[in-house]
């Protein structure tokens, strides 16, 4: 017996390898996905404060940078340029969306030239029209020019089905922030990418605050499925937004919403606020998509230069194609079929992410894994999800 379980394991690995390697419609890393580092900044300059950022930013491992505009102000952009080379590398993936205080023809280029050292296309990005979209490493990313650009992001969202989708801007509404500016950007902006599921990223105003889960940006309406503030949803028809303006060049108050500990005032929307009034330091927020290979959830925390952590939270994402909420791996439900592990109708790569997790472990039942219901979940559970894959 214990031979025939050492044959049966041996097969089950070469059935594994060769769909993996050589089955067109799905490979491992689209299926288990790897986590990706993103660090969030705006507001920066290019004097020592940034250079203190920029540190953090590289002792935090971060992978990519996304910078919600005004980069150098009067510091010089060259010395702004030369302080990102000489500490993260002039390799290193680095865009960003213009600020009220950026000529975008003269930053253009830059951001072209990164497009081109992380092996896409330039032309993605005009030196005319701030406006642009890129897909890096699974992450759709739509960057909006100053005063907002609705209908572009519209034309990029419209249809997407990947699953971490990041709207990128710098000014902000009123009630989008917690400071003193004004309507700005748009509501169109903010609406196109909560109907999309996107997560909006801003700066403009020099703190750091945060929003709970959203149903409507524009009445900040809080999605009471998806309350908690340590832990957003996004997915069509929600998200959360945030304002990370702490890159560097002087820190601002809190004027609204206040008072300045939680419970926050205004409707309830506010998870963090981090301003002068609460002792700011600067820092930059780190969000980790496909947190622990989990291709719907990332993990995110705000740190500052004094490595203190000030705000941490998770993110749970619906699937890429649409608002549906994904059973945690550990539940229990009632599948829909042979190998649908989280009853969605579908035998897809979720259900065997769910396999993979209980893989080898002894638990009942098809919302673990345990599609023949023996009790074990082994490979001829995968057999039966290979067996109704894509059906």
């Amino acid at each position: 017996m214990t031979k025939y379980i050492w044959y049966f394991r041996k097969l089950t690995s070469l059935i594994l390898l060769t769909f993996f390697f050589i089955s067109p419609q799905k490979t491992l890393a689209q299926i288990n996905p790897m986590p990706v580092k993103v660090a969030f900044i705006g507001d920066s300059g290019a004097a020592s404060d940034f250079q203190k950022v920029l540190n953090l930013i590289k002792q935090e491992g971060a992978q990519m940078v996304l910078h919600q505009g005004d980069f150098a102000y009067d510091d010089g952009q060259s010395n702004w340029e030369n302080m990102i080379n000489a500490t993260l590398g002039a390799n290193f993936p680095y865009l960003g969306s213009n600020g009220n205080h950026d000529s975008w023809s003269s930053y253009a280029p830059f951001f072209k030239d990164r497009l081109s050292t992380m092996g896409m296309n330039e032309n993605a990005i005009s030196t005319s029209n701030a406006s642009y979209s890129v897909i890096y490493k699974d992450l759709k990313l739509v960057f909006s020019k100053e005063n907002g650009d609705a209908g572009f992001i519209q034309s990029q969202l419209t249809g997407d089905n990947h699953t971490w989708k990041i709207c990128s801007w710098h000014k902000n509404m009123n009630a989008m922030q917690v400071g003193g500016k004004s309507d700005e950007q748009g509501w169109g902006d903010y609406e196109e990418c909560r109907k999309a599921g996107a997560i909006i990223a801003t700066a403009h105003e020099h703190s750091y605050h945060r929003t709970k889960t959203l149903t409507s940006t524009q009445n900040q309406t809080v999605d009471q499925t998806c309350a908690n503030p340590n832990s957003v949803c996004v997915s069509p028809g929600r998200t959360f937004v945030f304002v990370s303006g702490l890159g560097g060049r002087s820190i601002r108050n809190q004027d609204r919403c206040l008072p300045t500990g939680p419970p926050y005032g205004c409707k309830g929307e506010w998870a963090n606020i981090y301003t002068s009034d609460q002792n700011a330091q600067y820092g930059a927020l780190f969000i980790t998509f496909n947190y622990q290979n989990d291709p719907v959830k990332a993990h995110a925390y705000f740190k500052n230069i004094s490595n203190q952590t000030i705000d941490e939270f998770d993110i749970k994402a619906g699937l890429g194609n649409g608002g549906v909420t994904v059973t945690p791996y550990g539940d229990t439900i009632t599948p829909g079929k042979p190998g649908d592990a989280d009853g969605n109708g579908l035998v897809d790569g979720l259900d065997y992410v769910i396999w993979l997790n209980n893989y080898n472990q002894q638990t009942t039942g098809a919302g673990r894994g345990d599609f023949n219901n023996s009790g074990y979940v082994d490979g001829l559970d995968y057999v039966i999800w290979l067996n109704n894959y894509n059906k």
